[in-house]
């Protein structure tokens, strides 16, 4: 992947994000997928990210959240790609929204195969991106926290609560936690990855590989893995677009035996 300057990419895409903000009608839906909508940043974000990687002199095949799977023939790649994730925090000016870029040579089959990649938070410009070997924070190994805080974020809906409420039932002193649900599922997982969250869980069924794929392999070198409430490693396929009924991630691994007894 030497051919390849992530950390560039990872920035031209940032500096676009933040050059463009200021343009009118970015919040407009322009477009439906997968039950969510596609509004006007995340197409425009898209199709720079094409156009980037495409100038690389490689050629790919894309999985997107936005036009699901769009393909060059006999492609040397395949970038699985969350063009914005966090839209809704964009358009609200909260300033917590990512971009995501997993990047798979052609034995790479599922998820967790990632050869590179990276989560860049646009408001910062922080950089999160892994290769075959280590994860960096702006091109800097990354050595975990010893410690972290009492934080859990958290994404569910009423169908789950009976889930939620055995999953809390199980932690002690569980009044000194503070619950969290920032929106942008990358950059959440991150923050558990480096020791800034104790538990990281999405009950909802709607996130997709697209979203997770990068922050999955930032993760895997920090060995963190995500999984399900039964302990069964998450690891989709990476040809298209595919949802995940649940996932959850944390460093403390008497908490997850404890959660795979309630659930197995």
């Amino acid at each position: 992947m030497k051919d390849i300057n992530f950390i560039k990419i990872a920035s031209e895409i940032s500096r676009y994000i933040n050059e463009i903000k200021v343009e009118k009608d970015l919040s407009k839906v322009v477009g439906f997928h997968s039950g969510d909508t596609t509004r006007l940043i995340d197409k425009k974000s898209e199709e720079y990210i094409f156009e980037l990687f495409k100038n690389t002199g490689f050629k790919f095949r894309f999985v997107s959240e936005e036009s699901g799977v769009v393909e060059e023939e006999n492609y040397d790649y395949t970038a699985v790609i969350d063009p914005l994730d966090g839209s809704m925090n964009f358009v609200l000016d909260v300033p917590w929204y990512s971009v995501s870029v997993a990047l798979y040579d052609n034995n790479g089959k599922e998820m967790l195969d990632s050869v590179a990649g990276f989560v860049v938070h646009i408001p910062s410009n922080t950089i999160y991106s892994y290769d075959e070997k280590s994860a960096y924070i702006n091109g800097q190994v990354f050595k975990p926290y010893e410690s972290s805080y009492p934080i859990i974020l958290t994404y569910f809906d009423k169908e789950v609560l009976d889930k939620m409420v055995k999953i809390f039932s199980i932690l002690d002193n569980f009044n000194e936690y503070k619950i969290r649900s920032l929106g942008s599922s990358s950059l959440d997982m991150i923050l558990l990855c480096i020791g800034k969250a104790y538990m990281f869980l999405d009950l909802r069924g709607k996130i997709r590989n697209v979203d997770i794929s990068a922050s999955s392999n930032f993760c895997s070198r920090l060995n963190i893995i995500p999984i399900d409430l039964m302990g069964k490693k998450i690891n989709t396929k990476i040809d298209n677009v595919y949802k995940i009924k649940e996932i959850i991630m944390s460093r403390d691994e008497k908490l997850l035996k404890n959660i795979y007894s309630i659930f197995s």
